[in-house]
């Protein structure tokens, strides 16, 4: 359990982070989403070491994280590296070997990584040959290969193709499975909805919203009524935005979308209009909940 606590960081006149405090569980991936600029990968240095914090802590399973206890930590920057003149399978093992890994168990780990991320057939290629989205999924492996304890990942889908995310996704899962805390930062609501357990939103460096999906979605009852027609949908939503219990309506086609306290008061809010068809729960992305506010 990866724990931060009270994190601030300023620059001159400029707060990068404020008091931003969340745990990364074990076996959970928490995904930190939020516009470019809003902190996440000065939140990811903080947490590697790299820069200090104008205040608070990091505790790894209740120890403050100091000098020379992130070596089995597992980061990938924003600034990708590399060598290109290196073979992909001996800059797998290179870095792992870094972490203490024996050559043996490098080798091992640095092929299953390659069959499993479809680039058994790049092992011996030079870096420099390898297509962007291919030099991405070598950067995963790179990462992984000597089995960190905690793995921070700064926009880790970055130059990855659909079917690379959904590999990437699986490998995170399972390294998470074998009792690890991942935390990625990402500038896509819907990569993060797709791979985080955990979600924290962050807006101008502070959290605008933390918990699962289904905890962010909790505040949020939308829901949606489908009409005859649209002079029907017109009239419900002239009612629906005066009904008690009803914060918000929002008509598009023969359709009216609208907030309400609870599933009671949406139920009375559409009894008995003229051409109702049916009525649903709409469950927001995460997108929709956190997109326009921050």
């Amino acid at each position: 359990m990866l724990t931060l606590t009270g994190i601030t960081l300023k620059s001159g006149r400029k707060t990068w982070l404020k008091d931003v405090s969340f745990t990364a569980k074990a076996r959970r991936i928490t995904g930190v989403v939020g516009p470019r600029g809003s902190g996440k990968t000065e939140l990811t240095r903080i947490i590697m070491g790299l820069i200090e914090p104008d205040s608070g802590t990091i505790t790894l399973e209740g120890h403050e994280l100091g000098f020379g206890d992130r070596q089995n930590f597992g980061y990938l920057p924003s600034e990708r590296g590399g060598y290109p003149n290196m073979k992909v399978l001996e800059q797998i093992v290179f870095f792992a070997r870094l972490h203490g890994m024996t050559m043996g168990a490098a080798e091992r780990n640095a092929v299953t990584l390659l069959s499993r991320l479809d680039l058994s057939d790049r092992a011996y290629a030079p870096l420099s040959h390898l297509s962007g989205t291919e030099v991405a999924r070598v950067d995963i492996a790179a990462i992984l290969a000597a089995d960190p304890d905690v793995v921070v990942l700064d926009e880790p889908f970055d130059g990855l193709d659909a079917a690379s995310s959904e590999k990437v996704f699986e490998l995170l899962r399972d390294h998470a499975d074998s009792g690890v805390p991942i935390v990625f930062t990402s500038d896509s609501w819907e990569l993060t909805q797709a791979a985080a357990d955990d979600i924290i939103v962050l807006s101008h460096g502070t959290i605008a919203g933390e918990g699962t999906l289904t905890e962010l979605r909790a505040d949020h009852r939308s829901y949606r009524a489908d009409f005859a027609d649209e002079a029907s949908a017109t009239a419900a939503e002239a009612h629906l935005t005066a009904s008690p219990g009803v914060a918000t309506a929002a008509r598009t086609g023969d359709s009216v979308a609208f907030e309400a306290n609870d599933v009671d008061a949406a139920g009375a809010a559409v009894t008995g209009l003229s051409g109702l068809r049916g009525f649903t729960t709409v469950e927001p992305s995460l997108a929709e909940l956190f997109k326009e506010k921050v």
